[in-house]
């Protein structure tokens, strides 16, 4: 009863700061119209875009790789500078379409803006579908010509403003924007890169792997849609009921105590969780591998990425369409649900599927 309090009160308050935040930073900005032509741009006089990407979602940064790639593909003078932070920022750290990545630190706009501001980008691409307050005045700070919103049609603050469709995958929204950009038909596949150092580290861990390769990757960003202990050692041994198999760990740091001791409760000798620094060893890792089983989260897109087959699990949607938006766009990706639903006070409990639907 508490914490549903507390929840509806700071919720009122976050409504209140975002409501003084717009009425201070929603301000008019120079339309520019002669860099916009019938609601997109003239691409003749762009010769750098700035996207904003600080949210730090790992999955939702490897989608947006393929913005990079069809817009250096069609104007490859033009400078595509990132703001990221956290390890999102690492998916592009060798990506040689974006010319520039910016680090955002919250509480630290102002010096982030002035940095940008001196660079002088055309147009400003911001993602989110609810702006903070620190991120109003962030994308003041950063001074570009042009700025375009995610469902910002009644904003001062943004110039164009695109939708979000609720009925198909995300890729489509991303292609909606490369529209702005005068680019028709682009490819919606990602890209992630390495370098040899990372790649010959993770060879050398394959090459001590002995069976067919099937990664488990049990944790998402929330509990609530990670797998529980019970849930991974089920998994695993229908993954070990095949011989030929290899099951392959992945997992943060914090969790290895927990999946050392379900190696040890596993008793196998081909269940085998590797030491990998950073998201870029994980992706290099997935490049190897048979089948990848996950929760709704970031290998998910880093699977698809990598064209490896998958089985993605959801939890039942409760209007928001996450299964669709966020799903792996992929025919090589099966996903399957949770049959738990979500009640008042209580999330829905993504363990409660059937193993059995897992095909590798």
């Amino acid at each position: 009863m508490i914490r549903k309090l507390n929840r509806i009160i700071q919720d009122y308050l976050r409504r209140i700061r975002l409501k003084v935040g717009r009425a201070i930073f929603d301000k008019k900005r120079e339309k520019n119209i002669g860099l916009i032509k019938e609601n997109k741009l003239d691409m003749s006089r762009i010769k750098s875009i700035l996207f904003l990407r600080y949210d730090g979602k790992i999955g939702d940064m490897v989608i947006t790789t393929l913005l990079f790639r069809e817009i250096k593909k069609n104007y490859p003078d033009l400078k595509i500078g990132v703001l990221a932070r956290g390890a999102a920022k690492d998916i592009i750290k060798f990506n040689s379409y974006v010319d520039k990545v910016y680090s955002y630190e919250k509480g630290k706009e102002k010096s982030i803006g002035s940095e940008i501001a001196s660079h002088k980008y055309d147009v400003l691409v911001d993602f989110s579908e609810v702006l903070r307050v620190n991120q109003m005045k962030l994308i003041n700070l950063c001074k570009c010509r042009i700025n375009i919103g995610l469902d910002k049609s009644d904003w001062k603050l943004f110039h164009i403003s695109y939708k979000k469709n609720k009925a198909e995958h995300i890729s489509y929204m991303y292609q909606n924007i490369l529209k702005l950009f005068q680019i028709k038909n682009p490819e919606l596949n990602y890209n992630i890169y390495s370098d040899i150092e990372i790649q010959d580290k993770v060879k050398k861990i394959v090459s001590n792997i002995k069976g067919d390769i099937i990664i488990l990757n049990p944790y998402a960003a929330s509990k609530h849609r990670s797998f529980n202990i019970e849930k991974i050692i089920e998994i695993s041994n229908k993954v070990l009921k095949d011989e030929k198999n290899a099951l392959i760990f992945i997992g943060e740091k914090s969790k290895k105590l927990e999946i050392e001791s379900i190696k040890k409760a596993l008793q196998n000798s081909k269940v085998y969780y590797p030491e990998l620094n950073g998201i870029l060893e994980v992706a290099e890792l997935v490049s190897y591998a048979k089948h990848i089983i996950t929760p709704d989260t970031s290998v998910v897109h880093i699977a698809v990425a990598k064209n490896i087959p998958l089985t993605a699990v959801y939890r039942l949607d409760t209007g928001d369409n996450n299964s669709i938006v966020w799903g792996p766009k992929s025919k090589q990706a099966k996903q399957i649900f949770s049959t738990s639903i979500f009640e008042a006070g209580e999330e829905a409990d993504i363990n409660k599927f059937n193993v059995e639907e897992i095909v590798l």
